[in-house]
């Protein structure tokens, strides 16, 4: 076999840490959000629950935010997503892929913690809009 062939996985540049599991870039944010616990295998008692949270950076494929609550990994997630930059909210649907304490307390005292979010596609919801959008602000 010829030595100019390229093996693309070899040659793929990437653009986080070897421990990072990111597909997409992201944005900074400190939008707000709410979201509410659709189905948690784990703990049945969350579903229905509505949390008030705040962005901490978003992409195309994904939300990470902090809330006073641990959602367990697993959870299906509906979200309403108030982009300051954009009227209008976006309604998306997710699965948390990990969630993390902050090490910090909110003002009244509750211990923080992280989540991350992969969105999910959905008929009902505005990925598409919020696809363009994210592609439209990476794009400038």
């Amino acid at each position: 076999m010829s030595d100019n062939v390229i093996h693309f996985n070899k040659a793929r540049v990437r653009r986080f840490s070897q421990n990072d599991k990111r597909v997409h870039p992201r944005l900074e944010s400190d939008d707000r959000l709410f979201t509410q616990v659709v189905l948690a295998s784990d703990q049945p008692d969350l579903v229905g629950v509505t949390l008030s949270c705040t962005a901490v950076n978003m992409s195309v494929g994904g939300i990470q935010f902090r809330t006073t609550e641990p959602v367990p990994v697993g959870t299906l997630l509906d979200l309403w997503v108030d982009v300051a930059s954009r009227p209008g909210k976006f309604f998306l649907a997710g699965e948390v892929r990990w969630s993390r304490p902050t090490g910090e307390n909110d003002e009244n005292g509750h211990e923080l913690h992280f989540i991350g979010v992969q969105l999910k596609t959905g008929a009902a919801t505005d990925i598409l809009d919020w696809r363009e959008f994210h592609g439209a602000a990476f794009a400038r």
